[in-house]
């Protein structure tokens, strides 16, 4: 039987213009109010046909995650828009730790903490982007006042500069004006580079099908080599190939052993200077120079360079972001427009995570995420890696939300917040549950929702896709729930606490008879975080042995989980929640020595953590 799918209309073009709410009616009251004309424009209808392919299927799934993300952007919106906001919906239960002998028992002031749920909330922003100078970093988490008297002061863009400041290996530092000296062609390499790209490389990041690349490949073969754009792409999906094919060797320092085979910067250097000149001099908008950006960046991303990852991303993004309206190109075939749906999603992750990791600039697609379809043309060759790339945009579009939600610099200023009571009338704390809450019973939903079978939550770890989604799953967490434990832990209780200092005993026996009552969801809510921390670091461990496009965001997320821990340990309301910090940093730490070359973000990530544990 056939069914037509209609999207429902959510406000007039005048409400929708002016961001008000809207009640629906013909003519609406804001409508009304303004004596202006109500007008809802029809959206489209979807016809969905049963089929028995795979492609049919898959879309009708990807319209559902499409779905799915509106709805759940409109209900913040709604929450954003509304003077009161009461928390009906029930939270996402978690047995393991609501019924954990753990966390002490209610105190007198839990019953009425529990209205904290329901609260006021108001957002500053009618999109949910991350916003710049966000606190969510793992460098401003080392800027806290109980971290910086153990380990130092590191400055905001320590990060940064460090990245800006080591150089590149001298083969792809400079764009000399020599001829390109060509690497060898061997057909049998071409061939089996190429397959380790489909195989371990594209599945991440889906630019582009394995039919796509035979034709740019037919074409190489026919005419050799040449200083075009073509090429260049060719060049970057042997040197990712390459990469692949040897993505479990440590990096060794470059004047030890030249290490210019393994990395495949024999393909990587001559794509990179075609790549630089034909972005840099070229004049009117072109997908495949887009497209070679952006295989550069992910080259740059398995080297463990996030910023040059980024700068070439960025690069990218500032042409999509410049020609993102389909009128630009009228008579552009399906094809073609797919193609640039897929490098449009592939960059917006990218910056996004650099966004979130690093607080770079931003190239002007994130706002259009809200407005770009998703992917469609689903073939054989990638069929489940489309699956699980649309999935992996969803949730980076979730985490923005969080960041935009809770680490806007105009939202909670936790110094000044953890000086107050938590008490049952205090706003900031209502405030932070109500829109924490909602954001979990986002993330539930949404893993609960991916069309993968079985589901993540049962089967996380059997390919490298799955494991990545787990590990987003407990990021995103964290940090909904990190500022509870930072709020716990910073909190200037009036008596001190009996309890050893180093104490990180899970025993439930811990005193906390000393101390001035914590409402027992606040410790709910750091219990979360704590464990979410605990799951993350175990989980980065098998991701950190080898090369990947995730290096960099894994070890930096290890990085804020050890310090979240950190701080957790050391408060007397919440220690004995936190894990064996010593235990999970051997484990964690020998797989980042690993890339911990000199100079290196990684060799710094590994001395903050281990400075920060010897205390």
């Amino acid at each position: 039987m056939n069914y037509t799918r209609k999207r429902a209309l959510l406000a007039c073009d005048f409400c929708r213009h002016r961001k008000r709410r809207c009640d629906g009616n013909h003519p609406c009251s804001t409508c009304i109010e303004a004596t202006a004309d109500c007008v809802y424009k029809e959206l489209p209808v979807d016809r969905v046909e049963p089929s028995s392919s795979s492609q049919g299927v898959v879309v009708e799934r990807l319209s559902r995650i499409e779905a799915l993300l509106e709805e759940q952007g409109k209900r913040l919106n709604d929450m954003a828009q509304a003077e009161h906001y009461a928390y009906t919906s029930t939270p996402a239960s978690f047995p393991s730790f609501r019924s954990s002998p753990l966390i002490p028992a209610a105190s007198p002031l839990s019953a009425s903490n529990r209205s904290l749920e329901g609260a006021d909330v108001s957002f500053e922003n009618a999109q949910f982007l991350i916003p710049p100078g966000h606190t969510a970093t793992s460098i401003w988490l080392l800027s806290l006042p109980a971290i910086q008297s153990v380990i130092g002061d590191f400055p905001r863009a320590y990060f940064h500069d460090l990245e800006e400041s080591t150089p590149l290996p001298r083969p792809l530092d400079l764009v000399n004006p020599q001829p390109i000296n060509w690497p060898s062609f061997a057909p049998e390499l071409l061939q089996k580079l190429a397959d380790a790209y489909f195989k371990d490389v594209s599945p991440h990041l889906p630019l582009f099908s394995r039919r796509y690349y035979d034709i740019l490949l037919n074409d190489f073969l026919e005419n050799g080599p040449t200083e075009d754009i073509e090429t260049a792409i060719c060049l970057c999906i042997w040197a990712l190939g390459c990469m692949a094919s040897h993505s479990t060797k440590a990096a060794i320092p470059e004047h030890e052993v030249e290490p210019a085979q393994d990395l495949g910067i024999d393909f990587f250097q001559p794509a990179l200077r075609i790549i630089l000149s034909k972005s840099t001099w070229g004049f009117t908008p072109n997908l495949r120079v887009c497209q070679a950006l952006f295989l550069a960046g992910t080259y740059f991303s398995y080297l463990g360079r996030p910023l040059h990852s980024w700068k070439m991303v960025y690069t990218a993004g500032l042409s999509i972001a410049a020609n993102s309206d389909p009128e630009q190109f009228p008579n552009e075939s399906e094809q073609c427009h797919e193609d640039r749906l897929r490098v449009f999603w592939c960059c917006f992750t990218v910056e996004c995570d650099r966004a979130a990791t690093l607080d770079v600039a931003r190239s002007g697609i994130e706002p259009l995420g809200d407005r770009m379809p998703l992917p469609r043309s689903v073939e054989v060759s990638d069929h489940d890696d489309l699956i699980y790339f649309v999935a992996e945009t969803a949730i980076q579009r979730l985490i923005n939300r969080v960041h935009s939600s809770l680490y806007s610099p105009d939202n909670i200023d936790i110094t000044v917040f953890s000086e107050t009571v938590p008490a049952a009338n205090n706003p900031n704390l209502n405030r932070l549950l109500a829109i924490s809450s909602e954001l979990n019973r986002q993330l539930e939903q949404y893993y609960s929702s991916i069309p993968i079978t079985p589901p993540i939550t049962t089967d996380p770890f059997s390919n490298d896709r799955r494991h990545i989604l787990n590990l987003r799953y407990h990021h995103a967490r964290h940090i909904i729930y990190r500022l509870f434990v930072l709020y716990v832990a910073s909190y200037r209780h009036p008596q001190p606490s009996p309890v050893p200092q180093h104490s990180s005993s899970r025993s439930p026996s811990a005193s906390l008879v000393s101390l001035s009552p914590m409402p027992r969801i606040i410790l709910e809510k750091c219990h979360i975080c704590i464990q979410s921390c605990e799951a993350f670091l175990l989980d980065a461990v098998e991701i950190l042995d080898k090369r990947s496009p995730y290096l960099w965001s894994i070890s930096d997320g290890a990085l804020a989980c050890f310090v979240i821990l950190f701080m957790a340990s050391q408060s007397p309301y919440i220690r004995h929640l936190t894990p064996d910090l010593q235990g999970l940093a051997d484990v964690v730490l020998a797989k980042l020595e690993k890339w911990a070359t000199p100079g290196s973000v990684f060799e710094a990530q590994v001395r903050i953590v281990s400075r920060l544990l010897s205390r």
